[in-house]
């Protein structure tokens, strides 16, 4: 008897790791309504730049061995270069709209763990205005991720939980109207 909860748990527990994710949902989507594209490469391409210039003003001149500016120009030229290098290679990706060509962005909005049962039932039967009634958190226990244009054509949502020292999908990805968009958005700016 003791084994039928347990089991019960686990299942509920598999079922909840099953559900897709915000950006599995904007990957798949139809390429005519978003896409996908990495961060600019100019900021770690000017600091590669720097770097270089930075150790080709270091060999170019004949310093004495107790000037500080050698060693500062070789760590400066050092840093710079790692950075950039870095920052080339780990870009960012972002999703924008095809439609407008504005940026999808990811807002979260966390929750109190006890409203858990309230803020799925209020998403699932989409009463976004009641939303902003329950009590909000500054940790991350229990989160509503939003991701949406600025002006509300795309804007999906999804509650998500730490549950056994990870983060679980609760719901399913909705997609929101425009107009529950703008509710969204005043509940985030609350």
């Amino acid at each position: 008897m003791v084994n039928i909860p347990v089991m019960f748990a686990l299942n509920y527990y598999i079922l909840m790791e099953n559900k897709k994710s915000i950006t599995h949902v904007l990957e798949n989507m139809d390429k005519n309504t978003l896409y996908k594209q990495k961060s600019s490469f100019v900021w770690s391409l000017s600091l590669i730049v720097l770097g270089v210039v930075s150790f080709s003003i270091y060999t170019s001149f004949d310093w004495k061995t107790s000037d500080a500016l050698p060693h500062f120009l070789f760590i400066l030229g050092s840093v710079f270069l790692i950075i950039g290098v870095l920052m080339f290679f780990f870009r960012k990706d972002h999703y924008y709209s095809a439609v407008s060509g504005q940026k999808l962005k990811l807002t979260q909005i966390y929750f109190q763990p006890g409203e858990q049962n309230k803020l799925v039932n209020l998403m699932a039967e989409s009463r976004i205005d009641e939303v902003k009634n329950l009590k909000t958190s500054v940790s991350d226990g229990l989160k509503l991720s939003v991701m949406a244009t600025p002006d509300g054509n795309i804007c999906l949502s999804q509650v998500i939980a730490y549950l056994g020292s990870e983060y679980v999908n609760i719901t399913d990805v909705k997609n929101h109207s425009q107009a529950e968009a703008v509710m969204l958005a005043s509940i985030k700016s609350k």
